[in-house]
């Protein structure tokens, strides 16, 4: 299997599966939780080796991390609306650096997101801890984030087909023209 029909098979099933876990609750609950993180994490790794096979240049690796940063310390896994705006808007932004690729590196920024996210909170942790605060990881998930994890993936692929329609209907070139117009 191709990695990048495994990686998206498996982060299709991560985001269901974390969504459930979410709905379950208590003890099974969290086995499912557990079970979802391995598979997203399996889904990181298949999607990179992916995207690592197409070549890209320095500068879409970059915005991939920059995109992925900025998600895992803006959106929380509660925040619906959040979390649709902003894999919205990281899924444009990879569509627009890679081009022909961009739905994989959209799928890409949402399967780093478990990494960086858990990345962030231990940082935020540590940072409350030598401030002198409480640093506490929350590690049950909300009750309404259910089917945040489904929508940042469906938003990541929304964001960069938009970016693909657009540049199919010319729309990038239509704009560069009529900016060139105002100039002369």
């Amino acid at each position: 299997m191709k990695p990048e029909l495994f990686g998206t098979v498996a982060l299709v099933a991560a985001t269901i599966i974390v969504g459930a876990s979410i709905l379950v609750g208590g003890d099974v609950g969290r086995l499912l939780n557990g079970v979802s993180g391995l598979i997203w994490f399996a889904a990181a790794g298949a999607l990179g080796v992916a995207v690592f096979r197409v070549r890209p240049a320095w500068h879409v690796w970059a915005v991939a991390v920059a995109m992925t940063g900025v998600v895992a310390f803006v959106v929380k896994p509660s925040d619906l609306v959040l979390a649709i705006v902003g894999f919205g808007l990281a899924g444009a932004a990879m569509a627009v650096v890679a081009g022909p690729h961009g739905l994989l590196w959209a799928q890409f920024v949402v399967a780093l997101y478990l990494p960086f996210h858990i990345g962030a909170a231990v940082a935020k942790a540590v940072y409350r801890s030598l401030s002198g605060n409480e640093a506490a990881i929350r590690s049950d998930p909300p009750p309404t984030a259910a089917i945040v994890p489904i929508a940042m993936l469906l938003a990541a692929l929304g964001g960069a087909l938009i970016v693909r329609w657009a540049r199919g209907r010319g729309v990038q070139r239509r704009v560069l023209l009529r900016s060139d117009m105002r100039r002369s």
